[in-house]
C-alpha cells in the first residue's frame, strides 16, 4: 500500500482549483471548502494520488459517486477552527 499522502488546505484562487494533487504526494485543498464539496474534492485528489493514470473524467465520476453515497450515509467532514 502506498505511504498515505500530506494533506493541507489553503486558498486556491490563483490555481483556479478546489483541489491539488502532486506528483510528491502532497495534496492541497482550498480551505474554503466546506460540507460535501469538501468530501468530494478529497476523495478527489486522494484517487489521484493512487492512481495518476486514471483521467480526469473517470475520477471525477467516481468521486462525486463515493462523496455522494457517503454523504447520504450521514458521513460528514468534521469543520476545523
Amino acid at each position: 500500500m502506498k505511504k498515505p499522502p500530506k494533506i493541507i488546505e489553503r486558498k486556491l484562487g490563483r490555481e483556479r482549483a478546489d483541489g491539488l494533487c502532486h506528483s510528491d504526494g502532497l495534496i492541497e485543498i482550498d480551505e474554503r471548502l466546506k460540507g460535501k464539496a469538501r468530501l468530494d474534492t478529497l476523495i478527489h485528489e486522494l484517487v489521484h494520488s493512487f492512481d495518476g493514470s486514471l483521467t480526469e473524467e473517470y475520477v471525477t465520476k467516481l468521486a462525486t459517486y463515493v462523496a455522494d453515497n457517503l454523504y447520504r450515509n450521514r458521513v460528514r467532514v468534521i469543520e476545523s477552527d
